[in-house]
């Protein structure tokens, strides 16, 4: 640093929060040093013990990234997609994970369709969605795992040092918190954050916490978690970019702090890392016009300036090196040509500036021979899905809703395949029944000229016993031509999935049989008469059910007071 003498930034306070824009209200103070929580702000927090979260957040943090594991299946892949939305384009990097590390598969880009950003935010999902699709195809990706760039403004990013005294859990501390931050509804928005250790300090509880409105992400994941996506994570180019360069520019700089400054889609990311741990995180959003005059630099170098001051005069007990590295899309080429005017105004510190198309240079990936160069957040995306050791950020912005969606389509999968095997039994028996009726004749034909030989009487009966058999046999065959035949087992899987939806979660199927393809007898216990009355009504507004009708009802005094039901249900044919 400098040596000559320097005054503490007026605005740069506890936790440095107050960068953040927050309310000025009576919460400021508690904003300085919040961080966000892991669900909506509409879910209900579950009541943990506040010693025990505070004594294993590190540890909450390691099971939650193992469960979304688990819950992605990223644990099993070895190939994953990567898909950065900025800058008007769209950025593909297709990457695989062996024993030599990672390797590039594929890059590509496409600009991002007329419309479907605007303002930071996706306006048209539906467009976006065909346009990803669209260049999935044409470079011949398949349905790889995906992890997207999240498309939201405005998001607040920041690291909360979790208070020992907080009361109540700490999922409704976060979020109370974070209706202080001026920019974000106060009702709907989305949280997650994950633990991290303290860079300097043992035994202190710190936990990186992004924010952003609820709304604009979840609608958005609808259109976006088409088949063919196979969306698993939606995550801030912040933590992707973090990933992807934490082997080269963070692990094992001991001797030097660093700061990162990322330009992106008009926000500016604040984040410094001492002793490869993450220190400082914040996101700030100029005025629309500040990059496109020539204040961008100045503005840029100020504000490093005073993080630079600030951790001098309150954090650091010696001076120590620092290295700035300034990443910036293309939209900012006046911070590239002024070099060396920030090189001059960033005072005591070694500076280095990229662009978003050669910041792969930082990467695993980056003496790929690909003609066109990967996006290094995409490349931090992917890496993320592959699980690839590293940095121990995890942010996932993926409704759950989207993750129901995937289990239902996999369920309806599973019920297609079954009911694709049965038809296959189903032909494979009446070929079967028809070698058996072959066969059968053929006997008949040879114990009737024995018969005959022998005894009328005793020929007589067994000619009745074998003609019996005879019609047996033919009966079940018809029968099963018939089913065969009026292609309904087609739409079993439909139909079985129409009653899922329907049943309400207070009632349950003991038995489900069929005396023919026009009908179906659902039998089952219940809380209340109005699940039932409720189920019969589902059913009729099912696709594949004609009507359905409630036979009978009756208590059930060996099930602690359950109500037994019957329900007949008419099939379309």
């Amino acid at each position: 640093m400098a040596n000559k003498k320097r005054e503490k930034p007026k605005h740069l306070g506890r936790g440095l929060a107050s960068l953040f824009d927050p309310i000025t209200s009576g919460g400021a103070e508690a904003v300085l040093k919040s961080g966000q929580g892991t669900l909506s702000a509409k879910t209900e927090p579950q009541m943990l013990k506040t010693k025990s979260e505070l004594g294993m957040l590190k540890a909450r943090s390691a099971l939650e990234m193992l469960k979304t594991r688990s819950s992605l299946g990223m644990l099993g892949s070895k190939t994953a997609l990567g898909i950065d939305i900025s800058n008007g384009e769209i950025k593909l990097a297709l990457l695989k994970k062996g024993k030599n590390g990672l390797e590039l598969l594929k890059a590509a880009s496409a600009a991002v369709p007329k419309g479907a950003i605007k303002d930071g935010n996706i306006e048209d999902a539906a467009a976006l969605a065909g346009a990803i699709k669209e260049l999935k195809k044409r470079n011949k990706i398949g349905p790889e795992r995906t992890a997207l760039s999240l498309v939201a403004e405005p998001i607040l990013i920041e690291i909360l040092e979790v208070p020992k005294d907080v009361p109540g859990n700490i999922r409704q501390f976060v979020q109370d918190e974070v209706k202080h931050y001026a920019k974000l509804p106060i009702q709907d928005v989305a949280i997650d954050f994950c633990g991290i250790k303290s860079s300097v300090k043992s035994g202190v509880h710190r936990a990186l916490v992004a924010a952003i409105d609820g709304r604009k992400i979840s609608e958005s994941s609808k259109a976006l978690n088409q088949p063919g996506l196979n969306i698993d994570a939606i995550e801030p180019a912040l933590v992707a970019y973090i990933r992807a360069c934490y082997a080269k520019k963070i692990a094992k700089r001991f001797d030097r702090n660093l700061l990162l400054a990322i330009v992106h889609e008009g926000t500016v990311s604040f984040c410094i890392f001492r002793n490869e741990t993450l220190d400082f995180a914040r996101t700030k959003q100029p005025e629309a016009d500040i990059f496109e005059s020539d204040k961008c630099c100045e503005w840029l170098a100020e504000e490093i300036n005073e993080v630079l001051q600030f951790y001098e005069l309150e954090v650091l007990d010696k001076r120590e090196k620092w290295e700035v590295t300034i990443v910036t899309d293309v939209y900012n080429e006046s911070i590239g040509h002024n070099t060396e005017a920030l090189r001059t105004n960033i005072e005591g510190a070694e500076l280095e500036v990229r662009t978003l198309e050669d910041a792969y240079l930082d990467t695993p990936v980056a003496d790929t021979e690909h003609t066109e160069k990967p996006s290094a957040i995409a490349v931090g995306l992917a890496m993320k899905v592959l699980n690839f050791p590293g940095c121990n950020l995890n942010i996932n912005f993926l409704p759950p809703e989207a993750t129901e969606v995937k289990t239902a389509r996999t369920q309806t999968l599973v019920i297609a395949n079954a009911a694709a095997v049965i038809f296959l039994l189903m032909i494979l028996s009446i070929g079967f029944f028809n070698i058996k009726v072959r066969k059968v004749n053929e006997n008949i034909k040879q114990q009737r000229q024995t018969q005959l030989r022998q005894n009328a009487q005793k020929g007589l009966n067994e000619q009745t016993f074998l003609d019996e058999q005879i019609a047996d046999i033919t009966g079940k065959l018809n029968s099963m031509n018939a089913v065969s035949g009026t292609g309904a087992l087609l739409r079993w899987g439909q139909i079985l999935d129409d009653i899922r939806l329907a049943i309400p979660k207070t009632a349950r199927i003991t038995n489900l049989s069929s005396s023919s393809n026009s009908k179906i007898l659902l039998k089952g216990k219940a809380f209340s008469y109005e699940a039932i009355h409720l189920f019969v009504d589902m059913l009729n507004a099912g696709e594949y059910i004609e009507s359905a009708s409630l036979i009978g009802t009756q208590k059930d005094k060996e099930s602690g007071g359950l109500l037994r039901y019957s329900i007949n249900c008419s099939l379309i044919q």
